[in-house]
């Protein structure tokens, strides 16, 4: 009983974040971006990191490319997700140009995977996200099979709107939380060891 109450919850809160993003204008969702990708390039773990993993974002989720840009700027070498067999494969991507459409209509690169262990930091897109950084995405559970194989000092960042933080997201015993959720208004520092 307990279980599909949380189910609902969940089930809702996905459906509302879906449509609250949608509403958001391509002004908007660019404005936004931009603040959160400011804040996101201040951040020491993200600026030590040597392997950063981002993705490409999809239905108004926040537009990391000129993240990316600055990342390849200071020599970072940026890898992006590709599903295969169920599971999120971190693939280096030096030239963005060259990825091809999935199944999901996300962009994903080609070529071999880097191991997740040597993967310094992963910024993570969600749904919604809640204050002890557990998230909701799709409902697949890809990052949620992901995330525990990184390195257990990997730092780990959730990417959202301010709107996509809640109290809680009703998190299941095998749902991996992040580390730490940038919003274009605040940081919510979920690990003390980044602060």
């Amino acid at each position: 009983m307990e279980t599909d109450r949380m189910m609902s919850s969940k089930t809702a809160i996905r459906k509302h974040m879906l449509h609250k993003r949608a509403q958001l204008s391509p002004a908007e969702v660019e404005s936004l971006s931009r603040a959160i990708g400011r804040k996101l390039m201040e951040l020491k773990p993200l600026y030590d990191a040597q392997i950063v993993m981002g993705y490409m974002s999809i239905r108004n989720e926040v537009d990391l490319k000129p993240v990316f840009a600055e990342l390849r700027k200071k020599g970072k070498t940026l890898a992006l997700p590709r599903v295969e067999g169920g599971e999120i494969h971190p693939i280096p991507c030096s030239d963005p140009g060259a990825m091809k459409l999935s199944r999901f209509g996300i962009l994903e690169p080609a070529g071999p995977p880097v191991e997740p262990e040597k993967i310094d930091a992963v910024l993570v897109p969600g749904l919604a996200f809640d204050y002890q950084g557990y998230r909701i995405g799709y409902g697949r559970g890809y990052y949620d099979r992901f995330l525990p194989r990184l390195r257990k000092d990997a730092f780990t960042c959730g990417v959202c709107y301010e709107f996509q933080v809640v109290v809680s997201v009703f998190p299941h015993e095998q749902d991996c939380p992040v580390k730490w959720i940038v919003t274009e208004r605040s940081e919510l520092m979920i690990d003390q060891r980044y602060f």
